[in-house]
């Protein structure tokens, strides 16, 4: 069954194409706004709601953190104009299932929003390249939302989460196996289900060093 849809953003243009996309492929727009403040609990039965953010747009993170409450929740997926790193984190933290680059290709579009129905957390593609980018750092071990602390050696494996396992494991002479089990742990206690959270949670907390990723 195509899932129940709804289009957010003002530009009318951006809107129409997204619609003629979508009904072509496993879902259905059954509502269009021009603001995210439009949609309440009456337009709560949708399963997706796909926002389009053009750079100049005013904040929508606490519309966000308000349709959470809704019960039941759709998924929600951010359709940003460019990469913005305090955007992208500021949305996952208010609660978005998705964040997607406009430039991306339809198909990769509607295998994304697929994904995110399915349960998946989806961040576009480019994030791992600004994350290796990055200058990291390993401080004092962090308080952390789940009541536990992160060890020094939990903090050393979040700090190089853009590495694979086997490259961490050789930088800080330990097994595979041993980064494999820290890096379950680190995701428990930071409460977080996947790699890239984990990297962009070490961002949004210091771990990591902040810089500009902008464009």
């Amino acid at each position: 069954m195509a899932a129940r849809t709804c289009l957010v953003g003002e530009r009318k243009l951006v809107r129409a194409g997204l619609k003629h996309i979508l009904n072509k492929e496993d879902f259905e727009v059954v509502r269009e706004f021009e603001a995210l403040s439009e949609f309440n609990e009456h337009d709560a039965d949708c399963d997706l709601v796909v926002i389009d953010r053009p750079d100049d747009a005013s904040d929508i993170d606490p519309e966000i953190t308000r349709l959470r409450q809704l019960e039941p929740c759709p998924r929600l997926v951010v359709l940003a104009e460019s990469m913005r790193g305090d955007r992208l984190v500021a949305s996952f933290a208010a609660g978005v299932d998705g964040y997607l680059l406009a430039e991306i290709s339809p198909e990769a579009l509607c295998e994304s929003l697929r994904l995110v129905m399915l349960g998946e957390k989806v961040f576009p593609s480019r994030l791992v390249a600004l994350l290796a980018g990055r200058r990291w750092t390993a401080p004092a071990p962090l308080a952390v939302n789940a009541g536990g602390r992160l060890s020094e050696r939990e903090v050393a494996i979040v700090s190089r989460l853009t590495m694979p396992n086997k490259a961490i494991a050789n930088e800080l002479t330990i097994t595979e196996a041993t980064v494999k089990v820290h890096l379950k742990s680190i995701m428990k206690k930071i409460g977080v289900t996947n790699r890239t959270q984990a990297a962009i949670w070490a961002i949004n907390n210091g771990v990591a060093e902040r810089t500009s990723v902008d464009g």
